[in-house]
């Protein structure tokens, strides 16, 4: 939905309350720095009018020491008010950032698999840049030029008002010329905003996948997508061009109308004996220190509307309500935490899409191996996410030791829950750090533990720079299953109370998932354990079966040979 400007001035005032003085200070002292410079030209008719026509050269020596003292004046409180306003504009556009990165690590899961990825990173860093561009730039100028315009037209009505209406009778033409215009360039930076975040997009998908570009050959493939999508923002660009030049057309006209104005009309008074030539230098002065600002306001007005079209982008992820509320503050503590987690009729589906789960209630035993098998799609994935409140259920209840998960602290029940997943991510560091992510406080002997049940430490011993083993992007340099038995060691180095693996042997050898699942065993005697495979070797042992498809729940209970076979693993 768009927004009015006072929407969005109205969203940003709850960062810019905060500093509210510290602004009311700054605006003050560009209020003062203005009309120090605008005091500068009258002493050019004194000096024309009193010193030159008036034979007065005692007031020469006063009126150079005037004008001396006010642009030092001036330059000091410019130079300190910049530091002032840059200080907390750059305070209150983190404060931005960081208010949209935390939110976004609070929305849906869903939101990242509809949108481009480029397309949000887009909107925290190109997005952000024009918002910082706004804060720091234009709304200081365009303070600056809105006081230097009205202090000029009211020095030129001082001056002479005749000169002065007709200098400025072209503004109802220039006010119908930019909203005529606005609609058109508010819509050309939106689209250009939306193609330059496919770009991004784009650039960041086509390295991701640099291998299979090359496996197929299709360098030239992707350079030529980059051309036609490089080609389409050129297009939109200078169709901006060419709106932003009607509106540059304001100030070419304003120099037209003033050029007539004072050679003209300014001439002819001068000559009629009705206005002095000091007065006449100094409504020209005036009058050209008038077109800089008023060109400024013109370029600021079109940077408004990219600044508008940011704000909204913006706006757009922050109204986006988080995947669960925050809600409990309570925490199971010594015998109260045993680990049993219950889904009671639960159902969930992404948005409106079809359920992924449809009433399921099953139970998961604390200090337990409990398999979870299903085909693809029925829900395993979105139950181990439901156990660790990344979202909450559309209907019925998980509860943790008879505790529903809303009402525990989720900070506090994700510090309880490991999940090592299939799909691993590994960060562009070194081994140990990857390891010590999930504890930062964690010693190198403890991380050494972590790796050595996870099967993993002779692998990482072996390397030449062992643990300080930079593993690349996604851990691009090791294999699938060394990341994986990475990622376990990152979760055992939490010492969880309830671990789930969802696939998470999938890529590790028969004889390397052996000694894991028995060393995990040894390990985890006193933790609930949720295993979610489709392999029979990855389940076998599990002290109970779930078993799930499209339809829902289809076997809750001991894991024995005939649940085995009735199931069909």
């Amino acid at each position: 939905m768009r927004e009015n400007a006072r929407q969005q001035i109205s969203y940003l005032g709850k960062y810019l309350r905060p500093h509210k003085k510290v602004l009311l200070l700054s605006f003050s002292l560009s209020a003062v720095s203005t009309a120090l410079g605008m005091v500068q030209p009258l002493f050019a008719k004194i000096l024309i009018d009193k010193v030159l026509i008036g034979n007065r050269p005692d007031l020469l020596v006063k009126i150079l020491g005037a004008v001396i003292a006010l642009v030092a004046i001036g330059f000091v409180i410019r130079v300190g008010n910049g530091y002032i306003y840059m200080r907390y504009s750059a305070r209150l556009l983190f404060r931005m950032r960081e208010d949209l990165f935390a939110h976004l690590h609070r929305v849906p899961l869903s939101l990242y698999s509809k949108r481009k990825v480029g397309d949000l990173y887009s909107r925290i860093a190109s997005d952000m840049a024009d918002i910082q561009s706004l804060l720091t730039e234009l709304v200081p100028n365009l303070l600056f030029n809105s006081l230097t315009c009205v202090i000029t037209a009211g020095i030129l009505f001082w001056l002479n008002w005749r000169m002065a209406l007709l200098s400025l009778g072209f503004l109802p033409l220039a006010v119908y010329i930019l909203r005529a215009i606005r609609p058109r360039l508010l819509d050309l930076a939106r689209k250009v905003a939306e193609s330059n975040a496919d770009i991004a997009h784009f650039l960041y998908e086509s390295l991701t996948g640099i291998a299979l570009i090359r496996a197929f050959g299709a360098e030239t493939v992707e350079t030529e997508r980059l051309e036609e999508k490089q080609s389409g923002v050129l297009k939109l660009l200078l169709r901006y061009q060419i709106l932003g030049a009607w509106s540059g057309s304001v100030p070419t006209l304003y120099s037209i109308v003033n050029t007539i104005v004072v050679f003209g009309y300014g001439g002819y008074l001068v000559i009629g004996g009705n206005l002095t030539i000091g007065s006449l230098v100094a409504f020209t002065i005036y009058q050209g220190r008038l077109f800089g600002p008023l060109q400024g306001l013109m370029e600021g007005y079109l940077g408004l509307q990219t600044s508008k079209v940011a704000l909204q982008r913006v706006r757009e992820i922050l109204d986006i309500p988080p995947a669960f509320k925050q809600g409990g503050t309570k925490v199971l503590e010594g015998e109260a935490f045993r680990g049993a987690i219950t889904f009671e009729n639960v159902s969930f589906a992404y948005e409106s899409e079809e359920p992924v789960l449809r009433g399921v209630s099953f139970e998961i035993l604390p200090a337990s191996v409990n398999a979870v098998v299903g085909p693809s799609g029925v829900g395993k994935t979105t139950m181990c996410h439901l156990i660790m409140r990344l979202f909450d259920p559309d209907s019925g209840r998980i509860t943790m030791d008879r505790t529903d998960l809303r009402d525990l602290d989720p900070d506090w029940l994700r510090r309880q829950i490991a999940l090592v997943s299939q799909d691993t991510f590994l960060f562009h560091t070194t081994i140990l750090e990857n390891i010590r992510y999930s504890k930062p406080g964690a010693t190198r002997e403890q991380i050494l533990d972590a790796a050595k049940a996870a099967c993993i430490h002779d692998f990482i011993e072996s390397l030449p720079e062992g643990y300080e083993t930079v593993v690349g992007d996604r851990g691009v340099r090791l294999s699938g299953g060394q990341k994986q038995r990475i990622s376990i060691a990152r979760s055992l180095l939490t010492s969880p109370r309830v671990l789930i693996l969802d696939e998470a042997t999938a890529f590790l050898d028969p004889s390397i998932e052996e000694r894991l699942k028995q060393t995990l065993r040894a390990l985890m005697r006193d933790t609930t354990v949720v295993v979610v495979s489709h392999r029979a070797s990855a389940i076998e042992g599990a002290d109970k079966l779930i078993s799930l498809d499209a339809s829902g729940l289809v076997y809750d209970g001991p894991f024995d040979k005939a649940a085995e076979n009735s199931i069909g693993l």
